[in-house]
Formats: C-alpha cells, sequence, structure tokens
C-alpha cells in the first residue's frame, strides 16, 4: 500500500447530516433539520452563511453550478434553486421547477466550452428531476430552469441517478436502467442485488459504476461492460466515488482506495479508519474530495502525484504510476519526460521479470533508441561478436531472440515507411547519414537472431538489407553461410568477391554452390554495367563448362539480351572461338538483330570453319555440307550483312557459289552469270537467276537474259584470267536457242537480234520469232487503243471548256460580294464560285484560306 490521500476531519455537528455538497473553497452541509450552511474552507473552516428557515424537512441532495452561482437542492419532495451570486449568502430563487413536488433525487449534466470556464452564458446545465414514476428533463436559461420536454414514464421510483453525456443512469429499488435523454427511451440492465440499495458512480462521459453485491460493474453508456469489467470488494459498499484514476467505497467504517485498471482490481491501495459509516462523498475537483457520515465531515486530498509516483516506481508499480504522470498538471513537456522515464523502467521491468514480447511492444511505443534495446542481449553487440553464439540456445534464449526480432522488424518498417531519426552513438561506423547507420544496426542484429532462430528468413533480409558490411561478412563465413554471403555481396554491389566465392565453392564436392549454375545465374542478372566482370568470370565456366557456360550470353533474360554484342563478340573470338557460331545464330535467329558487324561475323565464322575441313571422313563431309548449306542460307535471306566487307574475304579459288550470292547482292548481275556460266557450268541456275531479276523489275531487268545470252555465246577472258585453274568454255548455242525459245516474251528482241551469231539457223529460233511479233504487234495494238481512249478524252475536255466558256455574267452596281458585303468596282478582279456565286479575287483567296 501506498498513501493516497491526507485525511483531515473539518466538522462535527449534533444534528444528523444529510447531504454535502462543494465548489471552489465553499463547502455546503445540510442536515436533518432542513438547515444548510456555507462555509468556507481556505485558509481555514470558517462558517460564511447558514440558511435555516429553507425547509423544515431533511436535506436530502445538494448539487452545485459555480458557473451558474446557483446551488440545487432536494428537500420535501421539491427540488430548488440558491442563489450564492450576492456575497456567497444563500437565497431562495423562483424557479421553472413547481412541478418538482414528489422529487426523490435529481442529477446534473454541466458542461462549459474549454476556453469559457465561469461564463454562465455558456456554461450548459441539464437538470433530470425523479418525481414518483416519471423523470423530468429540465435546462438552465437565463436564470431559471426550463422544462426540456414532456414527463417521461419509468417502471419504479428512482433511488439514484447518475448524468453521464446522453444518458441518464437509474437506479430503482431492484433494478438498474438506462434513459437515452435523446430519443427519450428507457432500458432495463439488470438487477440491484439482494437486500442492497442501488449505488451508481460517474467514471468519465461515457463510463460508469455500478454496485452488485459485493462487485462493482464498469459500463460503458452503450450498456456494455468495459474491459475491467467487475472490481470485486471485500464486502458491499454502501457509497462509491470516482476520483482519477482511483475510486473510493465505503465499506463499514473504512473507505477502501483501488483503482479500475486492467489486473489491478484486487489490489487496494490505501485504507482509510473512520469513526463512523461514511453516508456521503462528493470530489470538488480532481484530488479534493469531502465525505460526511452521520454527525462528521471529513477532506480528502490527495498526497501529491510526484510523491505518489516515487513510491510506486520503488515498488515496481509502473501502470499506476503512469497512470498518475498522464493526469498529472505539470506542463507539456514535463508530463511527456515522466512518461517515457516511467514506460522505460516498466518496460526493463518486464524484461526482467521475462515477459519479453510484452517488453518488446513497450519499447516499439516509447520509440526508444533500438541500439539500447539491443544492449539487453550482450551476445548481439559488435564487441562480443567473437563470443557469439558459443552458449547453447535455450528455450529462454530463443524466446528471447524471437520477441527481438518481432521488435526490430517493426521498427525497421516504421523506419523506411516514415524515418524519424534522432541522435545516435557511433556504434559500427561514423556514418553521415544517421538513418543508415541505423539501419545497419537493425539489420546487422537481425541477421544474428535469424542464424540462431530460423536462417531461412537470413536470404530475404540480405536481398533488402542494410547490414553492416565487414560485420555481417565475418558473422557468415564463420557460420559457413556461403549462399547468404554471395546475396550479401550482390546487395553490396561486390560482384567481384561473390564471384571470387562461387568460383572456389564451385570445386568443393561438399559445398551447396558446387557446380557452375549458381556463377552462370549471377552473371546472367548483374547486367551490362558489369560486362567486364562478366567477361573476366565467364571465362573459367566457358572452359570448364562450355554447353551450359554458353548460356551466360544467350539466357533468354532481358539482363543478358542488353549486354552489349560486340564486346561479347570480341571476347569470344579472342578467348572461344568455338562459341562464336551458336552465340551469334542466337543473336540473329533468336533475338532478331540487325546489327551488319554480328551479320558479317557469323558469315566470316562459317566461311573460316568450311576452311578448315580438310578430312575426307565422311562425319566430317556431314558436318561441312550442313555448314555451307547454312552459309548459303544466310547469305540469301539475310539483308544486314555488308555484301563489299565479306566478298573480299572469299577466296578466289573458291567459293564459287557463295561469290554469286554476294555478287547478286550488290547487283553485279554480269560477273554472276558469269560464274554460273563459266566456272560453275550451271546454266540451269543462271537462267533462274534470271528468273529472279525479272520479277524484281529492276532496272536491269529487261537485259538479264540478254546478258545471258551475250555470254553464253562469247564469255569474256577478261574476268576469268583473274580465276586460277578456269579455262575459256566453248559458246553453248542449243543453250542459247532453247533459252530464246522458252523465254521468248521475257527477252528484248531488238538487242538479242544483235548478239546472235550469223550461224544460227533462221527456223530455229522459229518460235522465238513467232511470239516475239505477236508481243510486238500487242504492244502496237495496246498503244493504239490508248491512244485513242486518250483523245476520245480530250474531246471531252474541250467541249467541257466551251461549254463554260460560252457562259456569261453581267455586274451591275447592285451586285454585292458575298464575303466582303461590298459593291464590285470597275477595276476589282473577281471570281465565280461552282455554286454560281460572285465574290472579289481577294476575298475568295481569304475565304480559301481558312
Amino acid at each position: 500500500m501506498h498513501e493516497v490521500y491526507e485525511v483531515s476531519k473539518l466538522l462535527k455537528y449534533s444534528v444528523p447530516i444529510e447531504s454535502i455538497t462543494a465548489y471552489d473553497n465553499y463547502l455546503l452541509v445540510g442536515n436533518r433539520q432542513g438547515h444548510i450552511f456555507l462555509y468556507t474552507t481556505s485558509p481555514r473552516v470558517q462558517l460564511v452563511d447558514c440558511n435555516k428557515t429553507f425547509s423544515k424537512r431533511p436535506i436530502l441532495q445538494l448539487a452545485s453550478v459555480p458557473e451558474c452561482q446557483i446551488v440545487i437542492c432536494l428537500s420535501d419532495e421539491r427540488v430548488s434553486v440558491l442563489d450564492i451570486s450576492r456575497d456567497k449568502v444563500l437565497h431562495l430563487k423562483t424557479s421553472g421547477l413547481q412541478k418538482t413536488k414528489g422529487a426523490t433525487s435529481f442529477t446534473l449534466d454541466v458542461k462549459t466550452p474549454v476556453g469559457l470556464q465561469g461564463n454562465a452564458n455558456n456554461t450548459v446545465v441539464r437538470l433530470c428531476v425523479a418525481a414518483k414514476r416519471q423523470l423530468q428533463v429540465y435546462h438552465w436559461k437565463g436564470r431559471d430552469f426550463l422544462e426540456h420536454s414532456e414527463n417521461f414514464d419509468i417502471p419504479d421510483i428512482p433511488r439514484t441517478m447518475v448524468w453521464c453525456d446522453q444518458t441518464v443512469i437509474i437506479g430503482c429499488k431492484n433494478e438498474y436502467y438506462l434513459f437515452d435523454v435523446t430519443m427519450e427511451q428507457m432500458r432495463p440492465l439488470f438487477l440491484t442485488g439482494k437486500n442492497q440499495e442501488p449505488i451508481i458512480t460517474k467514471i468519465s462521459d461515457t463510463q460508469f459504476g455500478v454496485v452488485k453485491d459485493s462487485h462493482i460493474i464498469v459500463m460503458s453508456t452503450s450498456g456494455d461492460v468495459a474491459e475491467q469489467q467487475t472490481i470485486k470488494w471485500a464486502d458491499s459498499p454502501s457509497i462509491i466515488l470516482y476520483d482519477e484514476p482511483y475510486l473510493i467505497a465505503s465499506i463499514g467504517d473504512k473507505l477502501n482506495v483501488q483503482t479500475i485498471e486492467p489486473g489491478e482490481s484486487s489490489v487496494v491501495r490505501q485504507l482509510i479508519s473512520t469513526t463512523s459509516k461514511t453516508l456521503n462523498m462528493f470530489t470538488c475537483q480532481s484530488g479534493l474530495i469531502y465525505a460526511s457520515s452521520a454527525l462528521d465531515v471529513w477532506c480528502l486530498k490527495a498526497v501529491p502525484f510526484a510523491k505518489q509516483i516515487k513510491r510506486l516506481l520503488e515498488d515496481k508499480n509502473f501502470q499506476l504510476a503512469l497512470k498518475l504522470a498522464n493526469i498529472s498538471d505539470e506542463s507539456v513537456d514535463d508530463k511527456e519526460k515522466n512518461v517515457a522515464q516511467i514506460r522505460t523502467l516498466y518496460a526493463n521491468d518486464l524484461f526482467e521479470k521475462k515477459k519479453y514480447q510484452e517488453s518488446m511492444r513497450e519499447f516499439l511505443k516509447l520509440k526508444t533508441d533500438p541500439y539500447d534495446v539491443i544492449r539487453l542481449f550482450p551476445n548481439l553487440l559488435p564487441q562480443n561478436d567473437s563470443d557469439y553464439g558459443e552458449e547453447l540456445l535455450e528455450k529462454e534464449t530463443e524466446i528471447k531472440i524471437v520477441a527481438l526480432i518481432e521488435y526490430l522488424t517493426e521498427v525497421r518498417h516504421n523506419l523506411l515507411k516514415e524515418p524519424v531519426v534522432k541522435g545516435l552513438p557511433s556504434v559500427i561506423e561514423p556514418s553521415n547519414n544517421h538513418q543508415e547507420q541505423l539501419l545497419q544496426i537493425i539489420d546487422t542484429t537481425l541477421l544474428k537472431c535469424y542464424l540462431q532462430t530460423n536462417d531461412a528468413l537470413i536470404a530475404p533480409l540480405l536481398r533488402l538489407n542494410h547490414c553492416h558490411l565487414l560485420e555481417t561478412e565475418a558473422t557468415l563465413k564463420k557460420y559457413k553461410k556461403y549462399s547468404e554471403l554471395i546475396i550479401l555481396y550482390q546487395t553490396k554491389g561486390l560482384h567481384s568477391k561473390a564471384l571470387e566465392l562461387l568460383q572456389k565453392q564451385s570445386e568443393n564436392s561438399d559445398s551447396n554452390l558446387r557446380g557452375p549454375e549458381r556463377t552462370i545465374q549471377y552473371l546472367q542478372n548483374i547486367g551490362s554495367n558489369n560486362i567486364d566482370i562478366i567477361l573476366q568470370f565467364s571465362d573459367w565456366v566457358l572452359n570448364k563448362y562450355p554447353e551450359e557456360g554458353l548460356n551466360i550470353f544467350t539466357e533468354d533474360i532481358a539482363e543478358v539480351e542488353h549486354l552489349p554484342r560486340p564486346k561479347v563478340l570480341d571476347f569470344l573470338i579472342r578467348n572461344h572461338k568455338n562459341h562464336i557460331i551458336p552465340y551469334l545464330e542466337h543473336v540473329i535467329y533468336v533475338w532478331g538483330d540487325t546489327n551488319a558487324i554480328c551479320h558479317n561475323a557469323l558469315i566470316h565464322q562459317y566461311r573460316e570453319k568450311l576452311q578448315q575441313y580438310d578430312s575426307k571422313s565422311k562425319q566430317v563431309e556431314q558436318t561441312a555440307h550442313s555448314t555451307k548449306v547454312k552459309l548459303m542460307e544466310f547469305l540469301e535471306q539475310s539483308k544486314y550483312y555488308t555484301p563489299e566487307t565479306v566478298l573480299v574475304h572469299f577466296p578466289l579459288d573458291g567459293f564459287f557459289e557463295e561469290r554469286a550470292i554476294v555478287l547478286g547482292k550488290l547487283g553485279r548481275h554480269e560477273q554472276v552469270l558469269s560464274m554460273y556460266v563459266t566456272v560453275l557450268n550451271d546454266i540451269d541456275r543462271a537462267i533462274s537467276y534470271c528468273d529472279k531479276v525479272y520479277k524484281s523489275k529492276d532496272e536491269d531487268s529487261e537485259q538479264i537474259y540478254v546478258t545471258l545470252l551475250r555470254l553464253l555465246i562469247d564469255p569474256p577472258d577478261s574476268w576469268l584470267a583473274g580465276l586460277g585453274g578456269v579455262t575459256k568454255s566453248a559458246p553453248n548455242l542449243n543453250k542459247v536457242i532453247e533459252l530464246l525459245n522458252k523465254n521468248a516474251a521475257q527477252i528484248a528482241t531488238p538487242d538479242v537480234l544483235k548478239v546472235l551469231p550469223d550461224q544460227i539457223p533462221l527456223y530455229s529460233i522459229r518460235n522465238f520469232l513467232i511470239i516475239a511479233l505477236n508481243k510486238t504487234l500487242g504492244d502496237r495494238r495496246l498503244y493504239q487503243v490508248n491512244r485513242g481512249l486518250l483523245y476520245a478524252k480530250l474531246l471531252k475536255v474541250q467541249q467541257q471548256r466551251i461549254l463554260y466558256e460560252s457562259q456569261n455574267i453581267t455586274l451591275t452596281e447592285f451586285n454585292i460580294c458575298r464575303v466582303c458585303k461590298k459593291r464590285f468596282g470597275n477595276q476589282s478582279a473577281f471570281v465565280r464560285c461552282p455554286n454560281g456565286e460572285i465574290v472579289h479575287y481577294s476575298c475568295h483567296n481569304h475565304k480559301a484560306d481558312q
């Protein structure tokens, strides 16, 4: 127990006391003879006034409203109003309470807006009177009470009432009721208990307490039982009063002081002995209570909160100490400081009592410096890292670590969401960014916690980590968490260290990182900004695992696809030539690369590969044939290689078919046809080439067949001289005749006749001549038809011109331009529109612009 109130005896009477009330420094006492006494209590108790003629019956109830300078009194079954405005002398006022005859009790609701204390014009006073089985509601206006609504019937005669916000709590002989003043609705709560008078006290605007047997039930004005539910007493109280945060109950000849905090309901804070049973209690202001028995009046004055708090902290009663600190009348800054200190002591006490989760929740509410919380776990501090983890992980230790994890996770979330950084000690390394330093502390500690509880959470933490590099690195190495160490390096941008570790672990048969897979994945995902590192560490993978290693540059993911291809190609050319063709084929055929560098390079690689095939084995011949087919198809289909560049690398003594395709891309048709006719001796391919060119309808298409015929008749010597081992072939007149007869429609007849040798019989080209003649006649007829059509069109146009020229227009001084609304002058230029309107030439131009 600790001393809550200091008790002093004020008055002793010979006539029984019935009621008391107080305001400011004044105390009013009503006795059984109907007398009312007014005392001043400061600096000492002294009688100020006495009204012995007020009533001949006991003063059953008194209530003061100092804001309106009135006292409300219940006596002789009637409610009256006393005026205390004139030198504190009691005068009976005339009021509108004549209808209160038969009253058994009343209750007041007084509200004064903040900042308008003591101003009667702004104070709202409502009065509820129980008169027999009816409730009467009044409100104060001007200097009188006015009836607020019609009377409301109730099931029984009220014996006590308390007003809370918009609700009046009513205690009858057997049952408690709630009366909603706004809705004018009544609903029952529960029975009062065995042979017991109803007892009610107001706790706040929304809470009240009622007595049932030896319990006080705390309820809300909605009728719900509050979280504290019930408070048990040693016996049934005869009267109760709430003085925040204490509940005072009169039981026998003692006053029991308790709180209504959760878990505190059975703890008696103070027992105050009185000479006789307390019948009345009234709170003048917070911490000042007047109580009376039948003949005595006491004053209960709260011990200063600072003194109470000190004793409570000694007893480790932090909840109540915190409550007192919150309601103290100190300045806001001092109050916040005291509250923070108490909550910190409370949180540390919870930790000492091994209530780790509750302790962490308190630290979280306090926004305590996380480093101060981590201090409670010495093995997690950086300076003790060498001893970290040596102790066996017991159940209690695990519970502590889990609580710390929850705390740090929430702090981390709040920090990232709404950064608020206080001054922090330089724990790990000095940092200009306090927020980053704090995150380093939190993440590094979380990592250590996860190592003790659930190492599956380490990798997700590291992917978004702010861990301190050196400390985290040392910890992970100690526990051989190499996969997690790789993630740490990656998030810190230390790719070389990560890849060195991966290379080392790839050779360890006992490691989960053995083999090239993790290295390949790592290289595939670090992007083009790290191309030099990618090329450096892909070297050993390509050497030891050539098939898997090529995926570093050909995997279909964005990071790989956006690698600089010329740089990759250069690397492969210098170090890994066997991978050049697969890489280029993927780049061109899968990714659709149109860069001439890649297309030229693929052609060169095909050519060089074909030049290397010297063996005559069947397998080599099949491989060479496959490569040659790829080269031929690529030369035909690709539109992005540079023919001039490619052509110079083909040797003069080979690759004739490939050379012919490239020459065709350059439009050198005569050289292509010479290649087919004289070198490859493939007239059919030459004819196919002519058909292809003719269908393209380019500028040389009309002469392509003539060129082929001329080469068949007389192949050129000058071009053949540059090709070693190639001799001039004899004229192929049979093929010339065949070509003439088969493609007569596509061949320019006049040009062919100029090159045909005289020894060709006329009858052999009879079909050619017939087709050519028919074609000429057909062209002539088409020409004549077109000429006739054009002449007919000309005549029609001339006819229309004559028609339009035959029309005339007469302009007078009355004609007006439809655009500018002005007349036409003698020198005006004008325009006749298709609809017949006449406008100025300038107006027409203006109209057209619009």
